[in-house]
């Protein structure tokens, strides 16, 4: 796909850091927040996204919106230099291999390919969990045992899209993991390699649809658990990063219940909570993530909902059936702004809607009434302009 990039020399010299995932505004967004000039490279180049980077190279793409290797390659072959840093977003947890490459071609900021899959791998995280005694689904090789519940997934998948109920696992490439009731909660933490560092919690919850009841829908934060179970919890995450050797901000996917709690999955790259937690009064996140690569934590306690001015929430709108982008103006409270004219196909992410709110229950509240409306109000203008 050409790119409409000025010239590799001139981004050479104006760039800080270069950022690569599936959609990288919210690393953009952090960019900008920690003083750092960045230059994109994505699938959707949204308006926003564009604002906020040095330049936005859009990646081409394959089936299922993955990021093709070929051309990530040609791309930052052009754009990155040898000693540009560069930031790994979402949309390689189950690319080792291009990991591994891009480790061994350009100066990578993050977790390498062994870290990524020592903890991406659910047989290789499963017995690691298991040796380091951290409570955790159990996993079944080909079908559940009777009066299991299970959910099949797939091995690195990511957005919660490809996870259904199933008796039995469809083969290579899937696995079946025990379905545990509770309450969703990530856990945002840093690593350095050898110790962990635990920021703060946030709410997570699903934007179901018959084919994907466990599609991801959005988080808020901050929230507080019992004290003893934060323990525990920064406890566990120490071990898995003295264990691994990951670095850098990543997350804990927890399900907390009346008989505690349980470790879901480690996503070892920042993700989509930048948008709750990249804020006072946390530090900029991009810059610690950075920090914590190179060795440093930060002297932080865990984010207290008494600590911020408010509860902020992010979730993604999907569309509900294919439609064409004619509103504009798009709201303040949106990111990930496609173009005007951008055709969107049913269930594809639209954009991510912002919410603010003195509490989880009240910010959840208006992003969904932000969410309802901000359909409504693209479908009204995609009518008018087909009059």
């Amino acid at each position: 796909m050409p790119s409409r990039s000025p010239g590799p020399s001139l981004l050479r010299d104006v760039a800080d850091v270069v950022l690569v995932g599936v959609a990288a505004r919210g690393l953009a967004s952090a960019a900008r927040r920690a003083g750092l000039r960045a230059l994109v490279l994505d699938l959707f180049g949204d308006d926003d996204t564009r604002e906020l980077a040095v330049e936005a190279i859009p990646l081409r793409h394959l089936a299922g919106l993955r990021i093709d290797p070929d051309d990530l390659y040609e791309q930052l072959a052009v754009h990155a230099g040898p000693g540009v840093p560069i930031v790994l977003g979402t949309g390689f947890e189950d690319m080792p291999e291009v990991v591994e490459r891009l480790q061994k071609c350009f100066r990578l900021i993050g977790n390498g390919a062994r870290t990524v899959a020592a903890v991406k791998d659910p047989v290789m995280l499963d017995s690691l969990l298991t040796d380091l005694g951290i409570p955790h689904p159990r996993l079944f090789a080909a079908a559940a045992p009777e009066g299991v519940t299970a959910l099949e997934k797939r091995v690195g998948g990511s957005g919660g899209c490809h996870v259904q109920p199933a008796r039995q696992s469809r083969g290579e490439g899937w696995y079946l993991q025990e379905h545990v009731e509770g309450r969703s909660v990530s856990a945002l933490f840093l690593g350095n390699g050898r110790d962990a560092r635990l920021l703060a919690f946030s709410e997570q919850w699903s934007a179901p649809t018959p084919e994907a009841p466990y599609r991801y829908g959005g988080a808020a934060g901050p929230i507080r658990l019992a004290p003893s179970m934060e323990a525990e919890i920064e406890t566990a995450l120490k071990s898995i990063v003295a264990a691994t050797g990951l670095v850098g901000l990543a997350s804990a996917d927890l399900i907390v219940g009346p008989a505690g709690w349980s470790l879901i999955e480690i996503n070892p790259r920042p993700g989509a909570t930048l948008d709750v937690f990249d804020h006072p009064p946390l530090p900029p996140l991009l810059r610690l993530h950075i920090e914590a690569c190179e060795g440093r934590l930060p002297d932080l306690p865990i984010l207290d909902p008494e600590a911020v001015e408010a509860v902020r929430a992010a979730g993604f709108l999907y569309a509900p059936q294919a439609f064409e982008v004619w509103l504009d103006p798009l709201p303040d409270w949106m990111a990930d702004r496609p173009a005007t004219g951008t055709q969107i196909e049913e269930g594809e992410p639209v954009c991510t809607v912002l919410a603010t709110g003195h509490d989880i229950t009240d910010a959840r509240e208006t992003l969904a009434r932000r969410t309802d409306h901000l359909w409504r109000e693209l479908s009204t203008a995609r009518r008018k302009a087909a009059e």
